[in-house]
């Protein structure tokens, strides 16, 4: 009889079909300098209560994103099983040797930069985050009917507080998702034809299942009036898909949602060369094309004449650096335009 092999795959620590509260972690096994047989905890939770609907809360999917861990973790401690009908699975730290680093990307894997968000559907031997971008692939996906991927920017940038969905052409699904949009109170809802590959979306969205992401803001930081909305907006969601049972009367959305399309390559200012960034916009303004968008000075020869920033594409400006200092292929600004739909 052959000698049989032992995984050392990604395994949970709790039975996702049990009825009831759970939590725990994803064993990520990781033989280190450090730890030669540790693993790496990715903590996950469940709340399953009968048949229903399965829905999906992840939080940083980037490590340094830190309103959806927030939430995500609020709402597991504040719900019960009786709240419930159906399923809720919490991802609330996807990218968990990120998020533990506060970083964007894993500092764990062989580049020192790996970003979860592109290398899906990932590695069951590879590297930690290809490791857990298996997992959730094989093991979250094919249970969930909707999934919210509670994104903001990060440090290096910041948004104009948004919700985004790409449409199926299912006009119930669409219909949902549209509803979501409205339902969740950011100020901007994104709607979208198209995913990317390697992404957590690009691998939901083939298989016809609902997939909502958001941009709360970002910097590295929590700002309360975004937190206090994608809390209503994310109990909103959970309760218009039927998995949310309460009798908790929640306010109106806060935000009347503006339509935007994605952006493409028009929308973009990079910069061109290394130095200081000043912005002469803010996020949220409504911009022309061709406007005056602000200077990148030179730091070793102040008395040289700044680079001037104009946007090729006018809309509203979603997306801004935070770092004053950039190099060049930073991304400084981009602006959305609205939805022809």
């Amino acid at each position: 009889m052959p000698c049989p092999k032992v995984s050392l795959a990604p395994s949970c620590e709790i039975d996702l079909d049990a009825e009831g509260k759970h939590h725990g972690y994803v064993r990520i096994q990781f033989s280190s300098d450090r730890s030669a047989y540790g693993w790496l905890p990715m903590p996950i939770m469940s709340i399953k209560n009968g048949d229903g609907p399965v829905a999906v809360v992840i939080g940083a999917n980037h490590g340094d994103e830190y309103e959806g861990v927030s939430i995500t973790n609020g709402l597991y401690q504040e719900l019960d099983p009786s709240d419930i009908k159906g399923q809720i699975i919490f991802l609330p730290a996807a990218n968990a040797p990120a998020f533990y680093a506060g970083r964007r990307t894993s500092p764990l894997d062989w580049t020192g930069e790996a970003n979860l968000n592109r290398v899906f559907p990932g590695n069951q031997y590879g590297s930690p985050t290809e490791m857990i971008a298996w997992y959730i692939t094989n093991h979250i996906v094919p249970r969930g009917d909707a999934f919210f991927d509670l994104h903001s920017a990060g440090k290096s940038i910041d948004h104009h507080p948004s919700v985004k969905i790409r449409l199926m052409n299912d006009p119930a699904k669409d219909a949902m998702q549209m509803k979501f949009l409205e339902l969740f109170g950011a100020p901007l809802g994104i709607v979208g034809d198209r995913v990317h590959e390697t992404t957590l979306s690009g691998e939901i969205l083939p298989l016809d299942k609902i997939y909502l992401s958001t941009e709360l803001g970002g910097a590295g930081k929590i700002r309360p009036w975004i937190r206090d909305f994608a809390w209503n907006g994310m109990k909103r969601c959970l309760r218009e898909l039927g998995v949310l049972q309460t009798d908790e009367v929640l306010p109106e959305p806060e935000h009347k949602v503006a339509l935007k399309a994605m952006q493409t390559g028009d929308h973009y200012i990079f910069a061109r060369k290394d130095g200081m960034f000043e912005p002469r916009v803010n996020l949220g303004d409504v911009v022309e094309d061709g406007q005056f968008a602000g200077y990148i000075w030179n730091l070793k020869e102040p008395w040289e004449k700044p680079e001037e920033l104009y946007f090729n594409k006018g809309g509203v400006v979603f997306c801004k650096r935070t770092p004053a200092l950039c190099e060049i292929g930073d991304t400084l600004f981009f602006t959305l335009s609205d939805h022809e739909g």
